[in-house]
């Protein structure tokens, strides 16, 4: 189980960065994000998202188990977060303040400007923003990586 939270981490971070980098339109909308923002975004998140990966091998390397809790505690909150970001727009209409931080527009103006025009299979409600499929699978990414490294937690 090791192993496998140990790729989910690492996959679920790269998954990110190559999604915010490199236009794979109508996947993701890259061409339409500034070269700023995308910097901003990796430079922020990026470190961030490596940080369970590292307390997992950490772990694994002392036999501290309460690291790798600690990853998967963190991947959690990574994934909630990304949660609030997307889901709570759509399902309630209630947008959290630091979803556009430093873009200067609101998150649905960033949103219709860098991913509306991506693909999208959930149905609209009430013209909120929605998530795109990018981020459903980047969040199941999350969602697995977090569930693998508790279970790998338990292992060390």
């Amino acid at each position: 189980m090791f192993a496998v939270a140990l790729v989910l981490l690492l996959l679920a971070d790269a998954y990110f960065v190559f999604n915010t980098l490199v236009d794979v339109f109508p996947f993701n909308n890259v061409r339409e994000a500034k070269r700023s923002e995308q910097i901003t975004e990796v430079s922020l998140n990026g470190p961030v998202m490596l940080v369970p990966a590292v307390l997992l091998v950490i772990a694994g390397l002392t036999g501290l188990p309460v690291l790798a809790y600690a990853g998967g505690g963190l991947e959690l909150l990574i994934l909630l977060s990304g949660l609030a970001v997307w889901w709570l727009p759509y399902l309630v209409g209630v947008t959290v303040p630091w979803a556009a931080a430093g873009t200067g527009e609101t998150w649905a103006g960033l949103h219709a400007r860098t991913y509306a025009k991506t693909i999208i299979v959930l149905p609209g409600r009430k013209g909120r923003p929605r998530p795109n499929l990018e981020h459903m699978i980047l969040h199941a990414l999350f969602f697995a990586a977090a569930i693998c490294t508790f279970a790998a937690a338990g292992t060390v």
